[in-house]
């Protein structure tokens, strides 16, 4: 399995793998995600003592998004200035990542796309890796419908690793 971690930041962060269907756009990889109701009953034996706050029985279910779920990803809370900003920084950041030559093509490619996604702002919401790195990666998601969910990560601001 593959697993696409952030390349900016302390951390790197993990952000996806290719467990989820991934289609690669001009400067994006869109990962779509499902709605999946997550079982709190379910426990898996590390060793350690059970504690109060362990799920048991009776701990009910959730609905969850199972990428999000799967790579511990966190909400990040942006309005559209604050996003702009990070964007900004971001994206000239992840240009030394770039093969030669292709820097000039991923800065149109990346403007078009920052520009529609800022058009319909509202109706995404923001993550980042688990750690909330200020440097890392914010992916960008929305409803696509039947309970799935559109992912959209730069595709320079990851990298592949083999798990």
């Amino acid at each position: 399995m593959k697993v696409y971690k952030d390349v900016l930041g302390y951390y790197q962060d993990e952000l996806f793998s290719d467990a989820f269907p991934i289609e690669e756009l001009a400067a994006l990889y869109a990962v779509t995600a499902k709605s999946v109701t997550k079982d709190l009953s379910v426990k898996v034996d590390i060793g350690a003592s059970e504690s109060a706050e362990d799920g048991g029985a009776g701990a009910g279910t959730i609905q969850v998004i199972d990428l999000v779920d799967t790579h511990r990803l966190q909400v990040a809370s942006l309005d559209k200035r604050s996003y702009m900003t990070h964007l900004k920084k971001y994206l000239t950041g992840i240009q030394s990542h770039l093969g030669p030559g292709t820097v000039e093509e991923f800065k149109k490619t990346s403007q078009e796309t920052a520009k529609a996604m800022l058009a319909d702002f509202d109706s995404y919401t923001f993550y980042q890796g688990e750690n909330l790195d200020a440097e890392g990666m914010v992916a960008f998601a929305r409803p696509a419908g039947n309970d799935t969910w559109t992912f959209n990560f730069w595709k320079p601001g990851v990298r592949a690793e083999q798990n």
